[in-house]
């Protein structure tokens, strides 16, 4: 028996594991509100918001020209009506965050508790509690925290046994949202439907209606323009008009975009194991559930087996998909631990089900492929943090040594390293910090080995070194998450709300606002009245060099042309303080006049200042 079964079988009070769920949600709520208030606005953020704001107020309609929809119209709907009822700004944004996170959790605890019991759901609450790099994601007003909140839920309406038809039904709704807000949650809407009917028989048909009937709707709402969120499936995209097909992409256009990274293979597989090191208990749990799966007959019941097995499907089919998207192409390498956010949920309660019916005496071929793939994960996870890893290693004192003899004296083996291989600084951190993880790693594999030998557990070592693996993961998750900290100390909130204030106050309603204020256009929540470039929201991501000008307008792409005509008609400008020096000469005395600068900074970091200029 595991010990996992050993400790549902114990007689515990009740109310003991609901309390130390309820411990955990409190303090994940207690870090999401402190990250929603010291987190420096990126981007997306700006861009969910503001383009909300947009549509919810009737100003711009999704997929209408001038105005890039590069998501589902629900990413940006959802927070745009919430701001309408509860006012504008960041800390609508943030808090709507936190309540979807919150709800995630408190969703996940309740699927967990179904089908692994009270002790399991709990666990699953602290795998986000100890997990803060998590939490900073969904405390954001970005789409992380909304999906995982969809996702939760919907996995908790149709997991398990004895599902009435109107839950199927909501489970469908859920999820026909969920892809209406990120496109590319799509492959859950038919893996959960084929569960449904698989599990519940004539009932998933009430999930497949509901859902499709929902998504059906959007697009009959924003039909034919909403096509280009399918642009990556060849079946749906062949739908599309003949004109949005060939202009959609910026290359129909004739333009070059600006933003082309060439990312090397070590930056990926930097990304790829960052993801493991932040999402460590789904991944690596996945990794061993996978390899530890029992047979048919090790279930507990015939709908453990068939909630693990959709599980498994779901949640490593949606690792793969998004691993490719992140890690094969070079738009977004780094994105690949933001995108796991989104559904990281499936990971948690595919382990929980499988949990309880490990193999725990394996092939020796599989316990093998355990132990080489966890100490590739030791490893791995100690190069992604190379930066906090490598410093402290390189200063740690070598010998010295010349044609293979020591020499008095010590030096650090910084200089060693770069002495005797000529390794760069960048080079010897990367290479410590991996030799570190995998020494790390064979030293709890002859620890373990040392317990099962002596207290002669009844399990395969491999699996055996595997769940310690695990249980120390879960435990020390925080030391995983070290090299992610406030972003300030000072509330970023409160500083863009006095910004707000001082932004009407010198910008009268109606005027014509140039923004090259940074990468995030939340500043510009607290002025609904100004009117905008709408393709300057996503920045110079969305710049493209020459090409037709119509053509790339009509998607909310910008080029020279566009930028030199705003330029010229702009009644303001919102010029963060480090862009400044490229506009000091634009800015004539003769032509502007400037307003005192914003009282804060939009945060803490350096240059964050916004100035403001008038045209005279």
């Amino acid at each position: 028996m595991s010990g996992f079964s050993a400790l549902q079988k114990r007689s515990f009070p009740f109310w003991l594991p609901c309390a130390a769920a309820a411990l955990g949600l409190a303090f994940y709520l207690i870090q999401s509100v402190v990250f929603a208030h010291t987190t420096v606005s990126n981007l997306d953020e700006g861009a969910y918001l503001l383009k909300g704001l947009l549509f919810a107020s009737g100003e711009y309609r999704p997929f209408e020209p001038g105005i890039s929809t590069n998501k589902a119209p629900f990413s940006f709907l959802i927070p745009g009506y919430v701001q309408l009822l509860f006012g504008a700004g960041l800390r609508t944004g943030r808090y709507l965050a936190v309540f979807f996170g919150v709800m995630a959790v408190f969703g996940t605890w309740a699927a967990a508790r179904r089908i692994g019991g009270n002790w399991l759901a709990a666990g699953a609450v602290w795998v986000f509690t100890l997990s803060p790099t998590v939490i900073k994601y969904y405390s954001g007003g970005a789409t992380q925290s909304v999906i995982a909140c969809l996702m939760a839920w919907s996995l908790f309406l149709v997991l398990g046994e004895n599902r009435r038809a109107w839950q199927l039904v909501l489970s469908g709704f859920l999820v026909g949202l969920m892809v209406m807000t990120r496109q590319n949650m799509l492959p859950v809407l038919p893996a959960m439907a084929l569960y449904a009917f698989w599990q519940h028989r004539w009932k998933g048909l009430g999930f497949l209606l509901s859902s499709l009937s929902f998504v059906a709707i959007v697009h009959a709402a924003y039909w034919p323009q909403i096509l280009q969120l399918w642009n990556w499936i060849p079946a749906v995209w062949k739908l599309a008009p003949a004109p949005l097909r060939t202009e959609v992409l910026p290359s129909a256009a004739g333009g070059i975009p600006i933003w082309q990274p060439q990312i090397e293979i070590d930056s990926r597989l930097l990304s790829f194991f960052q993801a493991a090191r932040f999402h460590f208990t789904p991944l690596a749990g996945g990794l061993i559930s996978v390899l530890l799966f029992p047979r048919r007959e090790g279930w507990k019941s015939r709908e453990d087996f068939r909630a693990g097995l959709f599980l498994l499907v779901l949640f490593w089919g949606l690792v793969f998909m998004h691993t490719l998207a992140a890690i094969g192409e070079d738009y977004c390498v780094y994105c690949l631990s933001p995108y796991l956010a989104f559904f990281n949920v499936a990971g948690i309660l595919f382990l929980v089900v499988l949990i309880r019916s490990w193999n725990w005496k394996p092939a020796w071929f599989t316990q093998a492929l355990l132990i080489l793939s966890l100490l590739a994960v030791y490893s791995g996870a100690a190069l992604s943090a190379f930066e906090n890893i490598g410093d402290f290693l390189l200063a740690l004192p070598a010998p010295r040594v010349r044609d293979l003899r020591l020499l008095p004296g010590f030096i650090t083996w910084g200089e060693l390293l770069s002495n005797k291989f000529q390794w760069t600084r960048n080079a010897s951190m990367r290479y410590m910090s991996s030799l570190f993880g995998l020494a790390l790693g064979l030293l709890i594999l002859a620890v373990g080995y040392f317990i099962w030998k002596r207290r002669r557990i009844q399990a395969g070592f491999g699996a055996f070194f595997a769940a310690l693996t695990l249980a120390l993961g879960f435990l020390f998750s925080p030391l995983l998450h070290a090299s992610t900290a406030l972003d300030c100390r000072s509330d970023v909130i409160a500083a863009n709300e006095r910004i707000g204030e001082h932004l009407r106050s010198v910008i009268p309603p109606g005027s014509l606002v140039y923004w090259d204020g940074g990468l995030s256009m939340a500043p510009m929540l607290y002025l609904p009245q100004a009117k905008i470039f709408p393709p300057q929201i996503n920045d110079g991501y969305s710049f493209i060099s020459d090409g037709d000008t119509a053509t790339l307008y009509k998607f909310g792409w910008w080029n020279e042309e566009m930028d030199a005509e705003w330029r010229e008609t702009a009644d303001f400008f919102i010029i963060e303080q480090w862009r400044y020096s490229r506009w000091r000469d634009f800015f004539a005395p003769q032509r502007f006049d400037e307003f005192p600068r914003s009282p804060l900074r939009t945060s803490c970091l350096d240059g964050s200042t916004l100035r403001i200029f008038h045209r005279k």
